[in-house]
């Protein structure tokens, strides 16, 4: 694009807006001055910068007699111009739609993860960038299929952006996994996941026992709790699950207390233990009565596989019901040492915050 003094790209500007408007103010055009407004309209943008073009760019790409050379002209000026040709002219011959969802700018991803007719390519490669923005505008986009690969992985991105698991929550035209989302999930949403996953657990196979909690993390837990060290709860909770830190952070941080209790039901901590620990944690838990019983009742009425199936969703260790059937424990006639409770024997991952 060739500078232009202030004074020469007003002027030029303004000489685009006129021939714009006079263009777009007929519906129809013989070809010759289609051609003669394609040179004219296709010389001046070349020349603009993007913030020039912007202000005729959605009136350009609404009209249907406007030269597809005119359009891809805006695709390439970028910015808001090519923001505007992809929201304005989805049929438009837009350059490399592929690439731009693989490697174009944030923004414009976004607003292409918006459009309508997005292929299967293109939504792979939109997921993949990872992209919080990207992920929650593709989400939200009704008009646009989503395969089921596409849509496990939004989901399990989902634990980690509560606000893009809020959006595939409210989505009532998608059959969706809603446990890995449990931590977005209303009052009513977190009994009806509890309630499926009791049924779950219910109907594959007797309920086992719950897990033991190493007696090291019961104790590092107990005093976590009493010095209100919010971080050491996490800490531990991260050792016992095999989790991310990030993720037995949130845990911990859920004002509610639910995934807490689920989770210490999930380690094994006997249900006097999970009390005290409710009555140490957020004030707004530890000093409401009714809460804490609530949360009481919670760990001793879910079945710990049930427990277990949540929390292992949240944190993204193996699914239970994803096991091989287990054999009958058999009797041991020396007592052993509990080796520090895991999610379904999962393998160690990374728990860094």
């Amino acid at each position: 694009m060739v500078s232009l003094k202030s004074s020469e790209r007003d002027a030029k500007a303004a000489v685009l807006r006129v021939i714009v408007e006079q263009f777009v103010t007929r519906a129809e055009h013989p070809l010759s001055d289609l051609q003669t407004f394609e040179r004219l309209a296709g010389g001046l943008i070349d020349v603009l910068d993007a913030d020039s073009v912007a202000p005729v760019a959605r009136r350009l790409c609404l009209h249907p007699e406007t030269p597809a050379s005119i359009v891809a002209r805006l695709f390439e000026k970028g910015g808001e111009c090519a923001r505007i040709a992809f929201e304005a002219a989805p049929r438009a011959p837009a350059p490399d739609v592929l690439a731009i969802a693989e490697h174009g700018p944030v923004e414009l991803a976004q607003t292409l993860a918006r459009r309508p007719d997005l292929d299967r390519s293109t939504v792979a490669a939109l997921v993949t960038r990872g992209e919080p923005d990207v992920l929650r505008a593709l989400a939200a986009n009704r008009l646009t299929r989503l395969d089921p690969l596409a849509l496990r992985a939004l989901i399990l991105a989902g634990r980690d952006d509560l606000e893009l698991a809020r959006i595939l929550l409210d989505r009532d035209d998608l059959e969706i996994d809603r446990e890995p989302l449990f931590l977005a999930a209303t009052r009513a949403e977190r009994a009806a996941i509890v309630l499926n996953a009791c049924r779950a657990v219910l109907e594959a196979r007797p309920i086992d026992a719950p897990a033991r909690l190493d007696p090291d993390l019961a104790e590092r837990l107990e005093a976590c709790a009493v010095a209100r060290d919010r971080e050491g709860v996490v800490s531990v909770i991260a050792d016992a699950l095999d989790c991310r830190k990030s993720r037995a952070r949130a845990i911990v941080a859920d004002a509610s207390g639910e995934a807490l209790a689920l989770t210490l039901k999930t380690i094994g901590l006997a249900p006097d233990a999970a009390v005290r620990q409710f009555l140490c944690a957020d004030p707004a838990i530890a000093h409401n009565a009714k809460r804490v019983q609530a949360l009481d009742a919670l760990t001793r009425s879910v079945p710990a596989r049930a427990a277990a199936r949540i929390v292992a969703a949240m944190t993204g260790a193996a699914r239970p019901d994803r096991e091989a059937p287990r054999r009958p424990p058999r009797e041991e006639t020396q007592p052993r040492r509990a080796a520090p409770a895991r999610v379904n024997g999962a393998r160690k991952r990374d728990r860094t915050a």
